[in-house]
């Protein structure tokens, strides 16, 4: 590769990422500005739908046509795989591209999949982080969050593109398609102006997210792997605050990773109450463990 920054575009072969990638190809894209020589396409085929193979194919002739670098891989999950299950095979694949590449991610979701992720991630209970998890950070770049799905279709008919339809995008037992195709249009139907208060609350709760972070930074200054705390602060710190650090530890060592309210919670009653030597997988690749006055956070 050349010596510029490099870039894994993931591409489903759906009408958001398809454009995403017409947009960096063509210096269309707000917000990341490229060269071709920079870009390489990842696509990952889950095997959830019978038909899966004709996206890679598509997304494989797309590429080609571009004249661009491509990753792909495949899975057999099958069709009653739950959503998270089948995200974390993708950006299993995906963070492999990148650490291949020593890249970036950049993905197509837009400002409609940052109000679903809202609203989805209250229902499951991750907290007010869950109302701010879709955004870019380090590892992931999100350029799309401000423009619509509309505006996305709308480029996409301009420009001639041609993508693929998800025949899985309107099985509504999916939580995120209940929520585009039945929870959201009764909201609005109640409230025409839901989405731009949902926005709202995204801009001021990033607001505060900055501000604890900075907090944050005075108490730890540096998140190591392991890390090793006194579990003396975890015990006499206010609940907040310890469930605050024990999430910002969490993340940092798992950016892909967001925990929800029960895990924090879990994890804050292991730390307090939990006997020397023992040991909680609070994640497939953490491990909080502890000696009588420490607890060590540690990516396995």
């Amino acid at each position: 590769m050349n010596d510029q920054h490099t870039y894994i575009i993931a591409v489903s072969g759906g009408v958001d990422s398809i454009v995403l990638l017409d947009m960096l190809v063509n210096d269309r894209c707000p917000n990341l500005a490229v060269t071709k020589e920079q870009l390489i396409v990842a696509h990952f085929d889950h095997g959830i739908r019978k038909d899966s193979s004709t996206d890679e194919n598509f997304v494989r002739g797309v590429v080609g046509d571009y004249g661009l670098t491509y990753e792909t891989a495949s899975a057999e999950l099958g069709a009653n795989v739950s959503e998270e299950s089948a995200r974390e095979a993708r950006y299993n694949f995906l963070r492999q591209c990148c650490k291949k590449y020593n890249a970036q991610l950049v993905t197509a979701h837009h400002q409609d999949d940052l109000i679903e992720t809202m609203l989805i991630n209250l229902i499951r209970g991750t907290g007010w982080r869950g109302l701010v998890s879709l955004d870019s950070d380090s590892h992931t770049i999100r350029p799309l969050l401000a423009t619509t799905k509309n505006e996305l279709s709308h480029y996409a008919k301009e420009h001639g593109l041609k993508w693929h339809e998800d025949s899985t995008n309107t099985d509504t037992s999916y939580l995120r398609n209940y929520i585009r195709l039945q929870l959201l249009p009764a909201m609005l139907k109640k409230d025409p102006d839901v989405i731009s208060k949902l926005l709202d609350i995204n801009k001021k709760t990033k607001e505060i997210k900055k501000e604890i972070a900075t907090q944050m930074q005075k108490i730890i200054p540096a998140v190591s792997n392991p890390l090793n705390l006194p579990r003396h602060g975890f015990i006499m710190w206010p609940s907040q605050v310890s469930r605050e650090i024990i999430y910002a530890i969490l993340t940092q060592l798992d950016a892909n990773w967001h925990p929800n309210s029960l895990q924090i919670s879990r994890a804050l009653h292991f730390i307090k109450t939990g006997r020397p030597h023992k040991e909680l997988e609070v994640s497939g690749r953490l491990k909080i463990t502890l000696t009588s006055n420490a607890v060590q956070f540690k990516n396995s």
